[in-house]
């Protein structure tokens, strides 16, 4: 202010009723005058000649006392007052000082600017002090002088500082979070913007702010300004607004607005605070959820099976029209179907949902059946699966209905022609047992009478006679072995045999010279059977019969082939000759009972042998047949269980079916 009234082409407004020129040369003619007023209005002044070149009749700096007493410094003398001074500028502003300042006027950058740095107080603290200047030149002797006034500006710079501060902390708080901030003023330009607000348009910070509204949103921006307009209006906070915002790279967002007025730290106009929430997210989970509940409802009323939701009240939240049909219910707004009309009341604690999530996902479906009645009267027997089902953040329980009343009633008659069935074939078990037992005694009696007579009778009878009797004999032995076999199936399903340890490496060729072959027939076995642990008996037997078929209908035969082989957890055997063979139209037959390939006096055999090689692998859960292959022989296949799937005596045997 002082260099202005010394400055007559540069009056202020205060001194134009004044005389200048009378006020500048009543101080120039007091000159004490003159330095007291400078000492007054600042924290001192120092005069600077300036010259075109050094001399050595150079005039040094005048610093004023107060440059230093306002430092709390000692003022030095004359001669150091110049490297005393440039020693209290801090280091890092010294050079700038020493160019703008200090430098000749080689350096023409020196201008009268306003320059700040820091001057080191008395207890080494730094002051930001202003230095304002000015050059002179003394008309009567034509001499340059700098003029350099020292201002206190450090609480006004370090208010600065930390208002940029305070400014930049919260532009680092609005940055971390993940709401929209926007700060404009009432013309609807944006001031600022937060990174999040600045992401969502696909522009950086300093592209967004300084522009209008309606520059950066092109197709809501006139909305959003009128919004704004509005706001200051009414004075009324705009709550939870839905917007779509645009973005330069081609994605929408969906947004909840709140905007309230908020005022101006430095002026009188107000400013608008818009805050937004980022729910795009949240609004495609909830569409997605809405379609899977619509789905969900779909899929619920178009079930071919009655379905309810129950929740833990026990009353229905959701019921199908299937359930309307299987009970021929006609629900009304007064009086909707309730969960007694579809089941009786002690069943409903078996329908209570979980407490919580964790105990449904733990939970397992259950199944109930109950009797009840149509609204017709007529009886029907429901099934009901109930499970778990979260819905909306409830646990519920989803029970489908299924009438099986029909299913009911024919397994009910099933049942009984089960029992009926076992009933009957304990019956023929029985008869067989006992016909084949009682009948051997009188059969015997017949053989011990054909025996005496064929002793006793005379030389003299005739040969007519004889062949008669040896006819009667092979009727009795033939009579014998059937009863034998009817014997051996009866007590199929009646085996006590205990499970033991069998190596067929050794029993197959010993049970092969029991059943003395002919010479001209041998046994071939692989070079390693598998060893066993199984009932001897059946599997013995099932040997026995297929090797003896084989012996009995091969006589011309040279071999018999035994092999085995593990399928699917089963050995599968198979035993072969190399005889006549078997016709492919009969291969199922032989296994039935009675039944043999030959005939009249020509069968050797009572049928029955195949038929209960069937029979004992089937109770073990296995299968017997012939190999449908081409060529000479016949080849019979059959599975049995390994040791850990072989049916003990213990278990339950299969029927007669």
């Amino acid at each position: 202010m002082l260099l202005l009234l010394i400055d007559a082409n540069s009056a202020p407004p205060l001194f134009n009723t004044f005389d200048m020129k009378a006020f500048r040369d009543y101080l120039q003619s007091h000159g004490e005058l003159f330095l007291d007023v400078l000492e007054l209005a600042t924290c001192g002044f120092y005069l600077r000649p300036i010259h075109s070149s050094p001399s050595p009749d150079t005039q040094p700096p005048l610093f004023s006392q107060l440059c230093f007493s306002s430092l709390d410094q000692v003022a030095p003398p004359s001669a150091d007052a110049v490297s005393t001074w440039l020693d209290l500028v801090h280091p890092d502003d010294r050079e700038v000082f020493e160019r703008r300042v200090w430098a000749p006027k080689k350096h023409p950058e020196i201008t009268e600017a306003p320059l700040q740095y820091r001057l080191r107080r008395g207890d080494g603290s730094y002051r930001y002090s202003e230095e304002r200047g000015r050059t002179i030149t003394l008309k009567e002797s034509g001499e340059t002088i700098w003029l350099s006034v020292l201002l206190d500006v450090d609480q006004q710079f370090r208010a600065k500082r930390e208002l940029e501060d305070s400014h930049q902390e919260i532009q680092t708080i609005l940055d971390t979070i993940p709401t929209f901030v926007w700060i404009k003023d009432e013309s609807h330009r944006i001031l600022r913007v937060n990174r999040a607000a600045a992401d969502a348009t696909g522009l950086s910070p300093k592209e967004i702010e300084g522009q209008l509204t309606r520059d950066i949103y092109p197709q809501q921006g006139e909305r959003f300004q009128a919004s704004d307009r509005q706001l200051l209006q009414d004075k009324q906070p705009l709550r939870r607004a839905r917007e779509t915002l645009e973005n330069q790279n081609g994605k929408d967002y969906k947004m909840l607005i709140d905007k309230y007025e908020m005022p101006s730290l430095h002026d009188h106009a107000p400013r608008i605070l818009v805050v937004g929430t980022n729910i795009t997210e949240i609004d495609e989970a909830q569409q997605a959820l809405a379609n899977k509940e619509a789905q969900f409802r779909n899929l619920f009323e178009r079930s071919p099976m009655g379905s309810v939701l129950i929740d833990s009240n026990h009353q229905l939240q959701l019921v199908n029209s299937k359930i309307e049909s299987m009970y021929q219910l006609a629900p009304t707004a007064d009086h909707p179907i309730q969960l007694s009309d579809l089941m009786p009341v002690y069943l409903h604690e078996h329908l209570t949902p979980p407490a919580d999530k964790r105990a449904s996902q733990a939970s397992t479906l259950r199944q109930l059946e109950f009797q009840t009645t149509r609204t017709d009267g007529s009886e029907m027997r429901i099934s009901v699966v109930t499970a778990p089902i979260e819905v909306e953040n409830q646990i519920m329980t989803l029970a489908t209905f299924t009438d099986i009343t029909e299913p009911h009633l024919v397994a009910i008659d099933l049942k009984a022609k089960q029992e009926e069935l076992e009933r009957s074939n304990e019956d023929l078990d029985r008869f067989a047992y006992i016909a084949s037992h009682d009948l051997k005694a009188p059969l015997r009696g017949i053989m011990h009478l054909a025996e005496w007579i064929n002793e006793d009778m005379p030389k003299q009878v005739g040969q007519e006679v004889r062949e008669h009797l040896t006819m009667l004999n092979a009727q009795v032995s033939r009579m014998d072995g059937l009863l034998n076999d009817l014997l051996a199936y009866a007590r199929v399903n009646q085996q006590t045999d205990t499970v033991e340890p069998i190596d067929l490496n050794t029993a197959l060729p010993q049970l092969f010279a029991f059943m003395s072959p002919p010479d001209t027939m041998r046994l071939s076995l692989p070079e390693q059977l598998p060893c066993l642990t199984t009932a001897r008996g059946p599997l013995e037997q099932v040997f026995r019969n297929l090797i003896g078929n084989a012996i009995k209908h091969a006589p011309q035969g040279r071999v018999i082939t035994v092999t085995s082989q593990v399928i699917d957890e089963s050995y599968q055997f198979t035993v072969s000759d190399d005889g006549p063979g078997i016709p492919s139209i009969a291969q199922e037959r032989i296994f039935g009972m009675f039944q043999t390939l030959e005939s009249g006096q020509d069968r050797r055999g009572t049928g029955m042998g195949l038929h209960l090689v069937k029979r004992l692998v089937q109770v073990q859960g296995c299968e017997a047949w012939v190999d449908p292959g081409k060529g000479k022989g016949a080849t019979f296949r059959f599975t049995w269980p390994t040791d850990e799937n072989i049916i003990t005596a213990a278990e339950p045997q299969l029927s007669i079916s």
